[in-house]
């Protein structure tokens, strides 16, 4: 071959070799720039740019949720007792934390196929930038836990000490949801070890709660004052039918009947609590709340109005009671 011929032919390979696509190792594999103990990362695939990023986003939020709730699935739902209503608290507490997270979600590499035209993209959560956040959060919530234990040990007072108690649980468990996420983060799945045992400070709480004993009165309704007695055994307190319970648990509930609008008997209820100390007759707190019902029978309406009442003492009275203690 002649010279200028090899020369030609060497330039069409290079040329042939410079213009052959490459495609990047994350489009369908792990990224060497972006490694798995560095980064989380996500992928999305679609015929324009915005959505193939919006897509990856998407991937990488995805893939944390579902290991957060890998991670919280062997974790007791905990829907009454001492502990009621505090699990529900912690999944609200995880899905906001893991949204504050996304918002850390980089976009640093995106690729168009030559052929199809489509576009991929690659999202990734720096790893170390996340759980930074994280563990200060624990830090916050383990001074917080510490600081409440303190108070339940310390207060004179048996209800500041039920208070204290409730809120040191709290605390631990939105503690705890934190703890899961980070260990989610944290490529070594270890998290940040907890100060106090969740189980242990719930144990501790039913303790006090049994010390507590109230006596409830409705006396314009024994079916109010067997609501009452049933509210206060659903949130761990003792009620006490005799005259020696330190505290009085007062209830009331006004009905009025507004009468036949459109078809529907409707009732309005207005259901109050009031607590005392027996010895002192001092007032710890009252609350109120308003109940509306309607049927198209007046009884029915009436039994509504009835059963709406039991339902809100059953899921706000031990609240109430501990924002009495407190003073909120």
């Amino acid at each position: 071959m002649k010279p200028w011929l090899s020369i030609v032919a060497a330039g069409v390979i290079l040329f042939g070799c410079a213009s052959a696509p490459t495609t990047p190792d994350w489009v369908s594999g792990k990224s060497a720039k972006y490694p798995d103990n560095q980064y989380l990362v996500g992928r999305g695939q679609a015929d324009t740019m915005d959505d193939a990023r919006n897509r990856a986003r998407a991937d990488l939020a995805k893939i944390l949720e579902v290991a957060v709730s890998a991670k919280s699935s062997d974790v007791t739902a905990y829907s009454s007792g001492p502990a009621g209503g505090t699990e529900s608290q912690v999944s609200r507490s995880i899905t906001t934390r893991t949204d504050q997270i996304v918002r850390g979600i980089q976009i640093p590499e995106v690729w168009q196929d030559p052929k199809t035209k489509s576009y991929s993209a690659l999202a990734v959560l720096p790893r170390n930038q996340a759980a930074m956040g994280l563990r200060a959060d624990i830090d916050r919530l383990d001074a917080a836990t510490r600081g409440y234990v303190a108070q339940a040990r310390s207060a004179p007072d048996l209800l500041a000490q039920v208070a204290a108690a409730s809120r040191a649980l709290d605390s631990q468990r939105e503690r705890d949801g934190v703890q899961r996420t980070l260990q989610v983060i944290d490529v070594t799945g270890q998290g940040v070890a907890p100060e106090f045992n969740s189980g242990q400070l719930a144990a501790d709480l039913g303790t006090l709660l049994k010390r507590v004993h109230m006596r409830p009165q409705a006396p314009s309704s024994q079916e109010l004052e067997r609501m009452l007695s049933a509210a206060l055994s659903a949130a761990g307190f003792v009620p006490e039918a005799g005259e020696d319970a330190p505290y009085v648990l007062f209830g009331s509930l006004q009905m009025d009947d507004l009468g036949l609008i459109n078809g529907w008997y409707w009732m309005r209820g207005t259901l109050e609590v009031q607590l005392a100390e027996k010895a002192s007759g001092k007032v710890r707190g009252n609350k109120r709340w308003e109940i509306k019902t309607s049927s198209p029978q007046q009884a029915t309406a009436r039994r509504r109005t009835m059963d709406e009442a039991d339902a809100t003492l059953k899921r706000e009275l031990r609240p109430t009671i501990l924002g009495f203690a407190t003073g909120s």
